[in-house]
């Protein structure tokens, strides 16, 4: 293979990790200036009584979490049930392998509680 047909995606790469590699420097090089305006209430009336930036629990990111990807997994679904009387069988095959494997995934989590709120 020629270096000219990967040098469009390695020119990508590289911008695309010196871009967010400058913003994640930027964020942390900037200064904090609390001020009056930003400690009055919201909108709503709501005074703020404690800190924006507080601790949620590992539950909440851990159900996020696994509702994006069941979600996405989903979504592939639909083009898969668009192809599948012009393909035939190989993709009846695939969507029984992608389901199996989908299935799986749920009562592994399901079988590690971690639906269940504590």
């Amino acid at each position: 293979m020629d270096l000219y047909t990967w040098l469009p995606l390695l020119i990508y790469i590289v911008l695309g990790a010196g871009i967010a590699g400058a913003l994640f420097t930027l964020s942390m090089v900037g200064r904090r200036r609390p001020n009056a305006t930003k400690e009055l209430p919201f909108e709503s009336g709501i005074l703020t009584v404690q800190p924006a930036r507080q601790r949620f629990s590992i539950d909440f990111y851990l159900t996020a979490m696994l509702f994006i990807i069941f979600d996405i997994e989903l979504a592939f679904l639909y083009p898969l049930a668009v192809v599948l009387r012009d393909v035939g069988g190989v993709a009846v095959v695939e969507l029984v392998v992608f389901m199996a494997v989908l299935t799986g995934a749920l009562a592994y989590v399901w079988r590690k509680k971690a639906l269940e709120w504590r």
